[in-house]
């Protein structure tokens, strides 16, 4: 064996290769950013017990919580924890209840003063919601829910209804069943973000609405005529008819399956003969739904203009359209809002896109075009390439990128 010294070799050089980060310190760095983001007494009521397990082959990091509770809190808060992974070495973090992996439960309940604090900063959400509502009931935008937004119910195709659909709150199967009228698409989701519209300009005191097609048309921007409410009706009773089925796999132990269509009940009325387009509509929305839109934050301003202004041939400039008017933005310094979405299958599915990643990059920059053609307030919309350490070989190379000026929540 022959033994050199560096001084003999000056070009040998030692090479360190960096450890692969543990779980706890990928925990710990995303914690201290959670913990900026959240307020206080939220962070320390549920995550301050938090016990790093493990990271897995595909990078998801295992996190125990303290009981079920703390871990349904940490699942409705998924979206804030995703947001947060953009640069972190993990792709997705699982949390779970300590007694899941064995570990004994902390039933601990807040001190005084903790609740105290919960209790304050609820009702400075409360009074924050309140302001909101009354000024969208002073001049009522164009609204949409991030429920429909969020899980590409205007995309869904029936052929493929075994295939996985993950959003930021759901992880499990969301289905299309179609009835006899055919696919709702575009002109359905315009139809819908109208009706939801007109009952958020009322007392939101019911999940009924009733307004005249007439209004509807001037409301979308649509021509009026014979046939534009015969069009409308029949968007209305798609709507009703078509039903979606959720299926969710929560766990080892079970899960669950929820079958609804978006309005439970539709009723039209004229005078005069049954031919005339001068009708007046009745809808009742479902009670998921009415869940759904009833509660706060969740109704999201959209320019009607813009969606007219887009044309009958951008139906994916569309569809991406109500779906970045419908999810909320970070905020940047600057006062703008900013997204970033990975372009992959799953981005895919919600925009009812089908072709290969490529050329689904190339449709989205064309679509983003349209739109920051047609919105101003749209800085740009563009695809740019994913930096993320350690990204592995058949992983999405690239992102959504949004930047637009920010509007007020509309609730």
């Amino acid at each position: 064996m022959v033994w050199l010294r560096q001084e003999d070799c000056p070009t040998l050089v030692t090479v360190a290769l960096a450890p692969a980060p543990s779980a706890a310190a990928v925990w710990a760095g995303l914690s201290v950013q959670l913990r900026e983001r959240l307020p206080e007494a939220t962070f320390f009521s549920f995550y301050a017990s938090a016990l790093a397990i493990s990271i897995d082959q595909v990078d998801t990091l295992t996190v125990a919580l303290a009981n079920e509770f703390c871990v349904s809190h940490a699942r409705r808060c998924s979206a804030l924890v995703d947001q947060l992974l953009t640069t972190s070495p993990i792709a997705r973090v699982k949390f779970v209840s300590r007694d899941a992996i064995g570990l004994p439960t902390i039933d601990e309940r807040p001190d005084p003063i903790i609740e105290a604090v919960i209790e304050r900063d609820d009702q400075q959400l409360r009074a924050r919601n309140q302001r909101a509502v009354e000024r969208q009931r002073e001049q009522p935008p164009g609204v949409i829910t991030r429920l429909l937004a969020e899980r590409g119910f205007w995309s869904l195709d029936p052929a493929s209804q075994l295939a996985l659909f993950e959003v930021d709150d759901l992880h499990g199967a969301l289905q299309v069943v179609p009835s006899a009228y055919g696919l709702p698409g575009t002109y359905e989701a315009a139809v819908f973000t109208g009706l939801l519209t007109l009952w958020a300009g009322g007392d939101r005191a019911e999940p009924r609405m009733e307004t005249s097609l007439h209004q509807l048309a001037e409301l979308l921007r649509l021509s009026w005529g014979g046939r534009t409410s015969a069009q409308l009706v029949e968007a209305i009773e798609r709507l009703k008819a078509t039903s979606y089925r959720v299926v969710v796999q929560q766990d080892a132990a079970g899960g669950w399956t929820d079958l609804f269509s978006l309005l439970d009940r539709v009723q039209t009325r004229w005078n005069g003969p049954a031919s005339s387009p001068h009708r007046h509509v009745a809808a009742v929305f479902s009670e998921p739904i009415w869940e759904a839109i009833s509660q706060p934050r969740v109704l999201r301003p959209v320019d009607l203009d813009v969606l007219h202004g887009l044309g009958k041939n951008r139906d994916l400039a569309k569809r991406l359209f109500l779906y970045i008017e419908g999810i909320p933005m970070h905020r940047l310094p600057s006062g703008d809002e900013f997204l970033e979405r990975v372009v992959d299958e799953r981005l895919a599915a919600t925009l009812g896109a089908k072709p290969q990643l490529y050329d689904l990059r190339r449709h989205l920059e064309r679509a983003g075009k349209a739109i920051a053609a047609n919105a101003p307030r749209y800085r740009s919309i563009e695809i740019v390439p994913r930096v993320k350490r350690g990204l592995r070989s058949g992983e999405p190379t690239h992102l959504l990128r949004v930047v637009r000026s920010r509007v007020a929540a509309s609730r």
